[in-house]
């Protein structure tokens, strides 16, 4: 099975699976190829060169009408998007260029922010293709505010800058950033597969709560210009959370702006666009306690 990936801290459960082994431990032959760009994780999942991966929620929102659409059938990550702004500003009194990211939650959480504030004849939205090159823009002075996610929140509110959404505001208390989707032809033809990766998923969620430093140090090398400490700090702003229960309506009400912006119709979101039959029978799986209790090597 082929996995794909983003390289943000709410794919933490799956590099965690990944790294520890604990994927081949429920005994799935994966291959997780390297990112090859910002944009590479949607584009091998429109194009079925990947079969499951982690992505931005609101990609399947965007692409729900195509013939073999994405299903989301597990959680990821928990918040940990915000948009970040110049010292002393405020939301509502922002203007100026905005950096974002085109076909993410980031954008929809701009959006979203634009309408709520009536920002629109006041900002300047730019796309960028990395969060590095948005970071680094902020810092120059060359963009009023960028939305980001975690570590490089952490990083960009202990260097100063304003917090001027964490999502919270707009979405409410509880919203997943990244999700795992896999084509809907790949779900219904290999549903232990599917069940087997979210099973490692829920695996190294369980020991990112027991042992957080070792889970961390296992995927370090993910994150190589941030700190143990910056990392500690991201995962407590974005906690993994695989069982995405509860979350439905999170989702589905960021479908009209997903909608708008990927220029599709609106209408209603199809039936069967989140799936959790996989996730069910992982969460009754009864060996969950065969997970090791700390991390003692990678693979």
């Amino acid at each position: 099975m082929i996995l794909t990936h983003g390289g943000a801290l709410s794919n933490l459960p799956l590099f965690l699976a990944l790294d520890a082994g604990l994927v081949a431990a429920r005994g799935v032959d994966v291959t997780a190829p390297p990112l090859a760009g910002f944009g590479s994780t949607a584009s091998r999942l429109r194009d079925g060169t990947a079969d499951l991966g982690t992505t931005g929620f609101t990609q399947p929102l965007a692409d729900a009408d195509d013939a073999d659409p994405l299903v989301i059938v597990a959680g990821s990550g928990l918040r940990g998007m915000a948009i970040v702004g110049r010292p002393g500003t405020a939301l509502d009194g922002l203007s100026g260029p905005v950096g974002t990211f085109a076909d993410d939650p980031m954008q929809v959480l701009l959006a979203d922010a634009v309408a709520r504030y009536g920002l629109a004849d006041r900002v300047e939205v730019r796309f960028l293709s990395s969060l590095a090159e948005a970071a680094g823009a902020l810092v120059a002075g060359t963009l009023a505010a960028v939305t980001t996610v975690e570590p490089w929140i952490g990083r960009l509110l202990g260097q100063g800058f304003a917090l001027l959404s964490d999502g919270t505001d707009l979405w409410g208390r509880d919203y997943p950033d990244t999700v795992l989707v896999g084509r809907r032809s790949t779900v219904a033809a290999r549903p232990e597969a599917v069940t087997a990766v979210i099973a490692a998923m829920l695996d190294a969620e369980a020991l990112i709560a027991r042992d957080p430093d070792g889970a961390l140090a296992a995927v370090a090398h993910r994150f190589p210009t941030f700190s143990p400490a910056e990392l500690r700090a991201g995962l407590a702003g974005q906690p993994p959370r695989v069982d995405l229960g509860g979350l439905e309506a999170a989702v589905f009400g960021r479908w009209p702006t997903v909608r708008r912006l990927a220029g599709r119709a609106d209408g209603s979101p199809p039936p069967g666009l989140i799936d959790l039959t996989c996730l069910a029978a992982a969460l009754r799986r009864a060996d969950r306690a065969s997970a090791p209790e700390r991390i003692s090597h990678v693979h």
